[in-house]
């Protein structure tokens, strides 16, 4: 029977054996094309996600750097930091929106082949079926011929000639032609028809599995254009999310363009006007040092004078041992720990040093240590000393500064800044640790915290080099 077989059959099968082969792949979608599957793009969006949480903890430096800055560029600032921080997860979220459209395009294009195997396989067993069926009515003419031709009382050859020069197959007459015997040609026909009967009622059962396959295939097909219509709205979505925030970031971009030169010339008069309120902790202590060099010659001329006049008592045979009047306070005191913390909390926020700013792109000395110091967060003095002042400054709003003396010949202040009260008065004696006043937003400042700045003969310097 294998001899049978037509071409068409043939290629039936083929064709299924492709879809079988084709279903293994299917089951393998997530790796199809070298595409990236899902899970590897939910660690892309988790990773963008860990990113925008750094960026929200890097708005506390974006604020201690735009100290000084005027609020709307602080706010702006704060905005465009916010939404780029969002942008990776946003291009994270697309990029798995347009990769699920991708695969499910791919799947159905799967399905879509393993259909078209299907229904041709189902076609060409339709096909073989019809064939075979002809074949069968041919066989079974050809025995009800003979049963006549017998029954008549025809001999065999003549039966043989009868039937088989009435038949239409010469494939069939010529395999027959051979038997020389009508009846072992009637008997290998119905075997014939027998085996062609139980071909077909195989072909016929595979047909109906083939079937029920399409149904199932075409329902594939339905839900995954269900699917495919879903993820593209999705991917939809995801565009227009990024894209606003893309816009929102060129707008933001504009505005602060737009708001540039006049903060850049806002910032050097706050800058000259931080400058004087330094340059008059400067005179103040060149006054001081006059003063106490003043009092150092007065003290050195009163002992020589006290020594000549002791000589004259004692006839002339004193010796002079007069103070050097060397200045007061230790030598040793301008070192690590000769300052206390003043905030409670010891968490810089910004250091001493030379500091870029974000916005307007230029450098610029930040004179003092910003500490964490949440708005009413209590003030203390950093050392023993009398307040020189407790007042509002420009640009460094509410001030206490402190004079804490002299140590090997050098002056040591130090002020608290951008308070929003005070709890000491100008003059007045203060102890290490005592409440001076309440860390604020005074002045020019982006969000409340302590400016702590200290100065050495009238010049900054880096706090935490003395405070510990």
């Amino acid at each position: 029977m294998m001899a049978r077989l037509r071409p068409s059959l043939i290629a039936a099968v083929a064709v299924f054996l492709v879809a079988l082969v084709t279903g293994t792949l299917v089951s393998g979608a997530d790796a199809v094309g070298g595409f990236q599957t899902a899970s590897s793009y939910d660690d892309d969006i988790e990773r963008a996600k860990d990113r925008q949480d750094t960026y929200e903890e890097q708005l506390d430096d974006l604020e201690a750097a735009l100290e000084d800055t005027s609020e709307a560029i602080v706010k702006a600032a704060r905005r465009l930091r916010q939404t780029e921080a969002k942008l990776p997860a946003a291009q994270a979220e697309l990029d798995a929106a347009r990769e699920a459209v991708a695969q499910a395009l791919v799947q159905q294009k799967l399905v879509a082949d393993k259909l078209a195997a299907a229904e041709a396989q189902d076609a060409a067993i339709t096909e073989q079926i019809a064939a075979d069926e002809s074949r069968i009515d041919e066989l079974e003419d050809i025995i009800a011929a003979l049963a006549r031709a017998q029954y008549q009382g025809v001999g065999d050859d003549e039966a043989l000639s009868l039937v088989f020069g009435a038949s239409t197959s010469q494939e069939f007459v010529d395999k027959f032609a051979e038997e020389h015997n009508a009846s072992r040609v009637q008997t290998n026909a119905l075997a014939d028809v027998e085996e062609i009967a139980a071909v077909n009622r195989n072909r016929g059962a595979r047909q109906e599995a083939v079937r029920e396959y399409i149904v199932e295939l075409k329902a594939e097909a339905d839900a995954l254009v269900v699917k495919t219509k879903r993820l593209r709205e999705k991917a939809a979505e995801k565009k227009a999310a990024l894209d606003a925030l893309v816009k929102k970031q060129q707008a933001i971009k504009a505005e602060l363009e737009a708001q540039k030169q006049q903060e850049l010339k806002r910032q050097r008069q706050i800058a000259a006007k931080q400058e004087a309120v330094r340059d008059e902790i400067k005179n103040l202590v060149k006054k001081k040092l006059a003063e106490e060099e003043a009092k150092r010659k007065a003290a050195e001329e009163a002992a020589r004078k006290a020594a000549e006049e002791a000589a004259k008592n004692n006839g002339g045979s004193g010796s002079s041992s007069g103070s050097s009047g060397s200045s007061s306070g230790s030598s040793s005191g301008l070192v690590k720990g000769a300052l206390g913390w003043p905030a409670p909390s010891h968490y810089i926020t910004s250091s001493y040093g030379m500091r870029f700013h974000p916005i307007l792109h230029y450098w610029r000395l930040h004179a003092g240590t910003d500490m964490r110091a949440y708005c009413g967060t209590p003030i203390y003095a950093a050392r023993e000393g009398r307040v020189q002042w407790a007042t509002y400054r420009l640009g460094l709003g509410n001030s206490v500064l402190i004079d804490h003396g002299y140590f090997g010949g050098k002056s040591l202040m130090s002020s608290y800044n951008h308070l929003s009260s005070f709890a000491v008065g100008s003059g007045q004696y203060v102890t290490k640790g005592q409440l001076v006043g309440y860390a604020g937003n005074t002045g020019t400042s982006a969000a409340c915290h302590l400016h702590f700045e200290v100065y050495v003969n009238g010049n900054t310097v880096d706090p935490m080099t003395l405070v510990g």
